[in-house]
């Protein structure tokens, strides 16, 4: 008799646990009106294929590196001049010894990359980024520097080529220029947030609330996109992109052009969500920043 008595419970703590795991899958509607993080968005993995407007060097690109046999996390930091946590942030990789060949990693901004003009030397290169022509010939592993062809790719280390980065940053990055797209409160910041990439802020806002456009430009996305659910991007031109994500209902089209606080969406909680929010995102040349950065401190 115990033993049955055993049995049946044991059925039901299995039933209990699985309709209450359905229940919260089931109705995030009932959810209160605030945003929960989002999932993290993958990094090297592009939203839309947008085209790029160079306005000068590339400031920071993000660069994946093929792990080869003998090397060591501590090995190819100090070839891109970088700090190992900095490789174990990027990458997600708790313990530096376990790498394992063929493995691609990613290389965190900072690494610059330089396209070669016909006749260019390398000696160009390193005058024009300040480096050593001893470190463009050991982080590109170059066998023979005399001999470079156009449109080969040379990757600058981290820490060279800054005075060149930041002018094209300071140049083309909207600080304190755009307007709030949402009226609502930050709930999730941009940054690292549980060891990966928040590549945006959350903006926390009741469902059915307008979504505007930060700034003029045309819509080169519109629709459902994933995790993002309901998704706006807006090209505004010199590689200056914004997306908008979570939406309940988009009420733009691809090729449209909008005026700055005009309505692209209204706010929900489709895709990876737990609650009605803005999840806005600010690419420069296709290198996420804080949208905090450029959204105006007075909000509207």
């Amino acid at each position: 008799m115990g033993k049955l008595v055993k049995k049946h419970l044991r059925k039901l703590t299995i039933l209990l646990a699985a309709g209450t795991f359905l229940v919260v899958c089931l109705l995030p509607g009932r959810m209160p009106l605030f945003a929960a993080p989002d999932e993290a968005i993958l990094t090297g993995v592009s939203y839309g294929n947008l085209p790029r407007v160079e306005t000068g060097p590339p400031a920071g690109e993000r660069h994946m590196y093929r792990v080869q046999p003998g090397d060591t996390l501590e090995d190819i930091a100090g070839r891109f001049g970088l700090p190992v946590t900095a490789l174990q942030e990027a990458n997600g990789i708790r313990d530096a010894d376990l790498i394992v060949e063929g493995q691609v990693l990613q290389i965190p901004a900072g690494v610059l990359t330089h396209t070669v003009l016909p006749g260019e030397t390398l000696s160009d290169i390193a005058r024009r980024y300040r480096v050593p022509v001893s470190r463009l010939v050991a982080v590109n592993g170059l066998s023979n520097p005399d001999t470079l062809f156009p449109g080969q790719q040379v990757t600058i280390p981290a820490g060279y080529g800054d005075h060149l980065a930041a002018a094209a940053i300071t140049a083309a990055l909207p600080v304190d220029q755009l307007a709030w797209p949402v009226v609502g409160w930050v709930s999730s910041p941009f940054g690292w947030r549980d060891g990966r990439p928040h590549e945006g802020v959350d903006i926390a806002a009741g469902e059915g609330e307008p979504i505007r456009a930060v700034r003029s430009g045309r819509v080169t996305f519109a629709g459902p996109r994933g995790t993002y659910g309901n998704t706006v991007v807006i090209d505004h031109g010199e590689g200056l992109e914004t997306l908008y994500a979570h939406a309940l209902q988009v009420l733009v089209k691809p090729g449209q052009w909008v005026e700055a606080g005009e309505v692209i969406a209204l706010v929900g909680s489709t895709g990876r969500s737990t609650g009605p929010h803005l999840h806005l995102e600010v690419r420069l040349n296709g290198i996420p920043y804080d949208p905090l950065l450029c959204l105006t401190r007075t909000r509207v």
